[in-house]
């Protein structure tokens, strides 16, 4: 109660106050570092296999569906891209932002090892 009645007995007190705490908050505001692209790493493995003069059609039904399909097994995938031409295939896998990049490196060589020769 002290401090409602000293704002009512001293109403200008009160007014330079609330008016103080605005400027500090502004000027606050101002001074937050914000930073509109921030360095982030994503997390990221690529896949890239050859099959010398296979066409596209083949390098995709017997190389990237299948290493496709086993991947995605994989927890925490954000997305999942491939690339087939002819002889070559170059599967993209994002993660999300939380799994480490390391760790997301080897779960994909752990499975892309357990197809390896049935490719």
């Amino acid at each position: 109660m002290k401090l409602a009645d000293l704002c009512i007995r001293r109403p200008v007190f009160a007014t330079m106050m609330i008016s103080s705490l605005v400027v500090l908050g502004f000027f606050s505001y101002a001074g937050l570092g914000v930073d509109l692209f921030p360095n982030v790493d994503i997390p990221t493995v690529t896949v890239a296999t050859t099959l010398k003069g296979a066409s596209v059609e083949e390098m995709e039904t017997s190389v990237t569906k299948p290493i496709e399909e086993i991947i995605n097994t994989i927890e925490e995938i954000d997305q999942m891209r491939s690339v087939t031409k002819e002889g070559i295939s170059t599967i993209i896998v994002q993660f999300v932002l939380e799994k480490n990049g390391d760790v997301a490196a080897q779960d994909v060589r752990d499975k892309v090892s357990t197809i390896l020769s049935q490719l």
